[in-house]
């Protein structure tokens, strides 16, 4: 059983490392042991699922080759004929589903350019390949890009209404869902699904419980298991291996989006864990998911139940609130000033002071940052950045004021501002997330105070 101090543990050490979660819920033998939402984040609520798109995309093709519409040793050129164009590269021509499914294609990268091609699938078609298909793992999103579409074409059905249909209805998994597209309108189908965090646990659960009826049991199976070595990557639990779009781990399996989507599967132990979150600003948040999860919870397993940790857990779960940058103390100057930028690629040209507000004055726009308090987030649609955020800020023990901006919508993502101020100068550092809302706040730039 897990004790009710050891989620505890696991909520406080995420919380103490600043790990920006948005909900997670913790299963043990199919139940729902704990769930928590981090305000203003609640159930039920759609939230964009990234990669975990990737494993929903692999569920679709099991079916299909459950019913034998597809083979899994088909050649995927089979399936677009009208993208095949001049001579094509014996590579392409030799690439199968199988090696897709597994990150094995014949490029070492994704072929597409977000904001740049029209169509995403095209370019699986139109690039020169880098290696043999079949001969080694490079993430390749455009793969999955491409099955999405083949899915549409064999079932003659969207994407996501074939899944609903098939998987989400069956599971009960029935809040409300989008799945982004392409500007061709083909769905995303490495990284565009909207779903709430509640029915991606019951897709999990599914697959964790060997298909339920719903899935095929074999493909459920073989999608789980070890296919390709991936001890190239970075990330520390990225090293265990891939099976379908799924990763393997340190003790099973997992749904991995960017950001911490996931959903962690100790198949031995009956546990699962899913959590939706925004960690693209640590380049190791991801991997403090992972952790706090097989120290707080998989390694205290059958730890005696504390006297009254059930009502403090109950009392955290019900006052999460999503983590705002740290306040490490020192006074800080409400009275209004204005910089002027040194000339800068990035086109700022001033940056704006005043109370509990930072406004920066590019060539096209202006972003305006306000906090209520050093230390807690604000909600804010006011921010020119076309998208809902969550404002906070702190001064770091320096002096420093650090400013966070995190995205909500669509697309979670995030930046920081680091300023300091000298005399009559500005150093500001910009910090993203690797997104086209955030592109522009990268870098280090540096003005002068303007007098009045």
């Amino acid at each position: 059983m897990i004790s009710s101090q050891s989620i505890l543990s696991f909520v406080d050490r995420l919380e103490r490392e600043n790990v920006c979660l948005h909900g997670f819920e913790l299963r043990e033998a199919g139940a729902v042991r704990a769930e928590g939402y981090y305000a203003p984040f609640v159930k039920g609520q759609p939230h964009r699922t990234y990669s975990i798109s990737k494993s929903m995309v692999s569920l679709a093709v099991g079916l299909l080759a459950d019913e034998g519409k597809l083979s899994l040793d088909d050649r995927i050129i089979q399936y677009f004929p009208d993208k095949l164009q001049g001579d094509m590269d014996e590579r392409l021509a030799r690439l199968t589903i199988r090696d897709m499914l597994r990150m094995a294609t014949c490029y070492r990268k994704t072929t597409y350019r977000e904001g740049i091609d029209f169509c995403w699938s095209d370019s699986f078609f139109a690039v020169k390949p880098d290696n043999e298909p079949g001969s080694m793992f490079f993430y390749d999103t455009s793969c999955s890009q491409v099955l999405g579409e083949m899915c549409q074409r064999v079932s003659g059905m969207p994407l996501l209404a074939f899944l609903q249909e098939r998987v989400f209805a069956p599971l009960g998994a029935n809040d409300p869902k989008r799945w982004l597209t392409d500007p061709s309108g083909v769905p995303q189908g490495g990284t565009g699904l909207i779903m709430s965090l509640a029915d991606m646990a019951k897709v999990a659960q599914c697959v964790l419980d060997g298909g339920c009826g719903v899935l095929p049991a074999w493909y459920v199976r073989e999608a789980t298991s070890k296919k390709i070595s991936t001890h190239c990557q970075g990330n520390p639990e990225e090293r265990f291996g891939y099976g379908w779009q799924i990763w393997r781990t340190r003790s099973g399996w997992a749904m991995y989006g960017m950001g911490g989507q996931m959903a962690i599967a100790c198949p031995d132990e009956g546990l699962l864990l899913c959590t939706m979150a925004d960690t693209r600003l640590d380049p190791y948040g991801v991997q403090r998911i992972y952790d706090a999860f097989y120290g707080e919870i998989v390694a205290r397993l059958g730890e005696a139940e504390a006297p009254g940790a059930e009502a403090a857990l109950k009392e955290k779960l019900d006052s999460l609130t999503c983590a705002a940058v740290p306040h490490e103390g020192g006074e800080w100057n409400e009275a209004p000033r204005c910089y002027e930028m040194e000339r800068n690629e990035a086109g700022l040209a001033r940056v704006q002071i005043e109370g509990r507000c930072v406004t920066l004055d590019w060539a096209d726009a202006a972003h305006r940052f306000a906090w209520e308090a050093f230390g807690v987030c604000r909600e804010a649609n006011d921010t020119g950045l076309d998208a809902p955020c969550l404002i906070s800020a702190g001064l770091v023990c320096d002096g420093t004021l650090r400013v966070r901006c995190q995205l909500i919508g669509d697309a979670p993502c995030g930046l920081e501002l680091l300023l300091s101020e000298q005399s009559d100068t500005l150093s500001l550092r910009m910090m993203k997330s690797s997104d086209p809302k955030t592109n522009r706040y990268d870098g280090l730039l540096w003005g002068k105070k303007i007098k009045k």
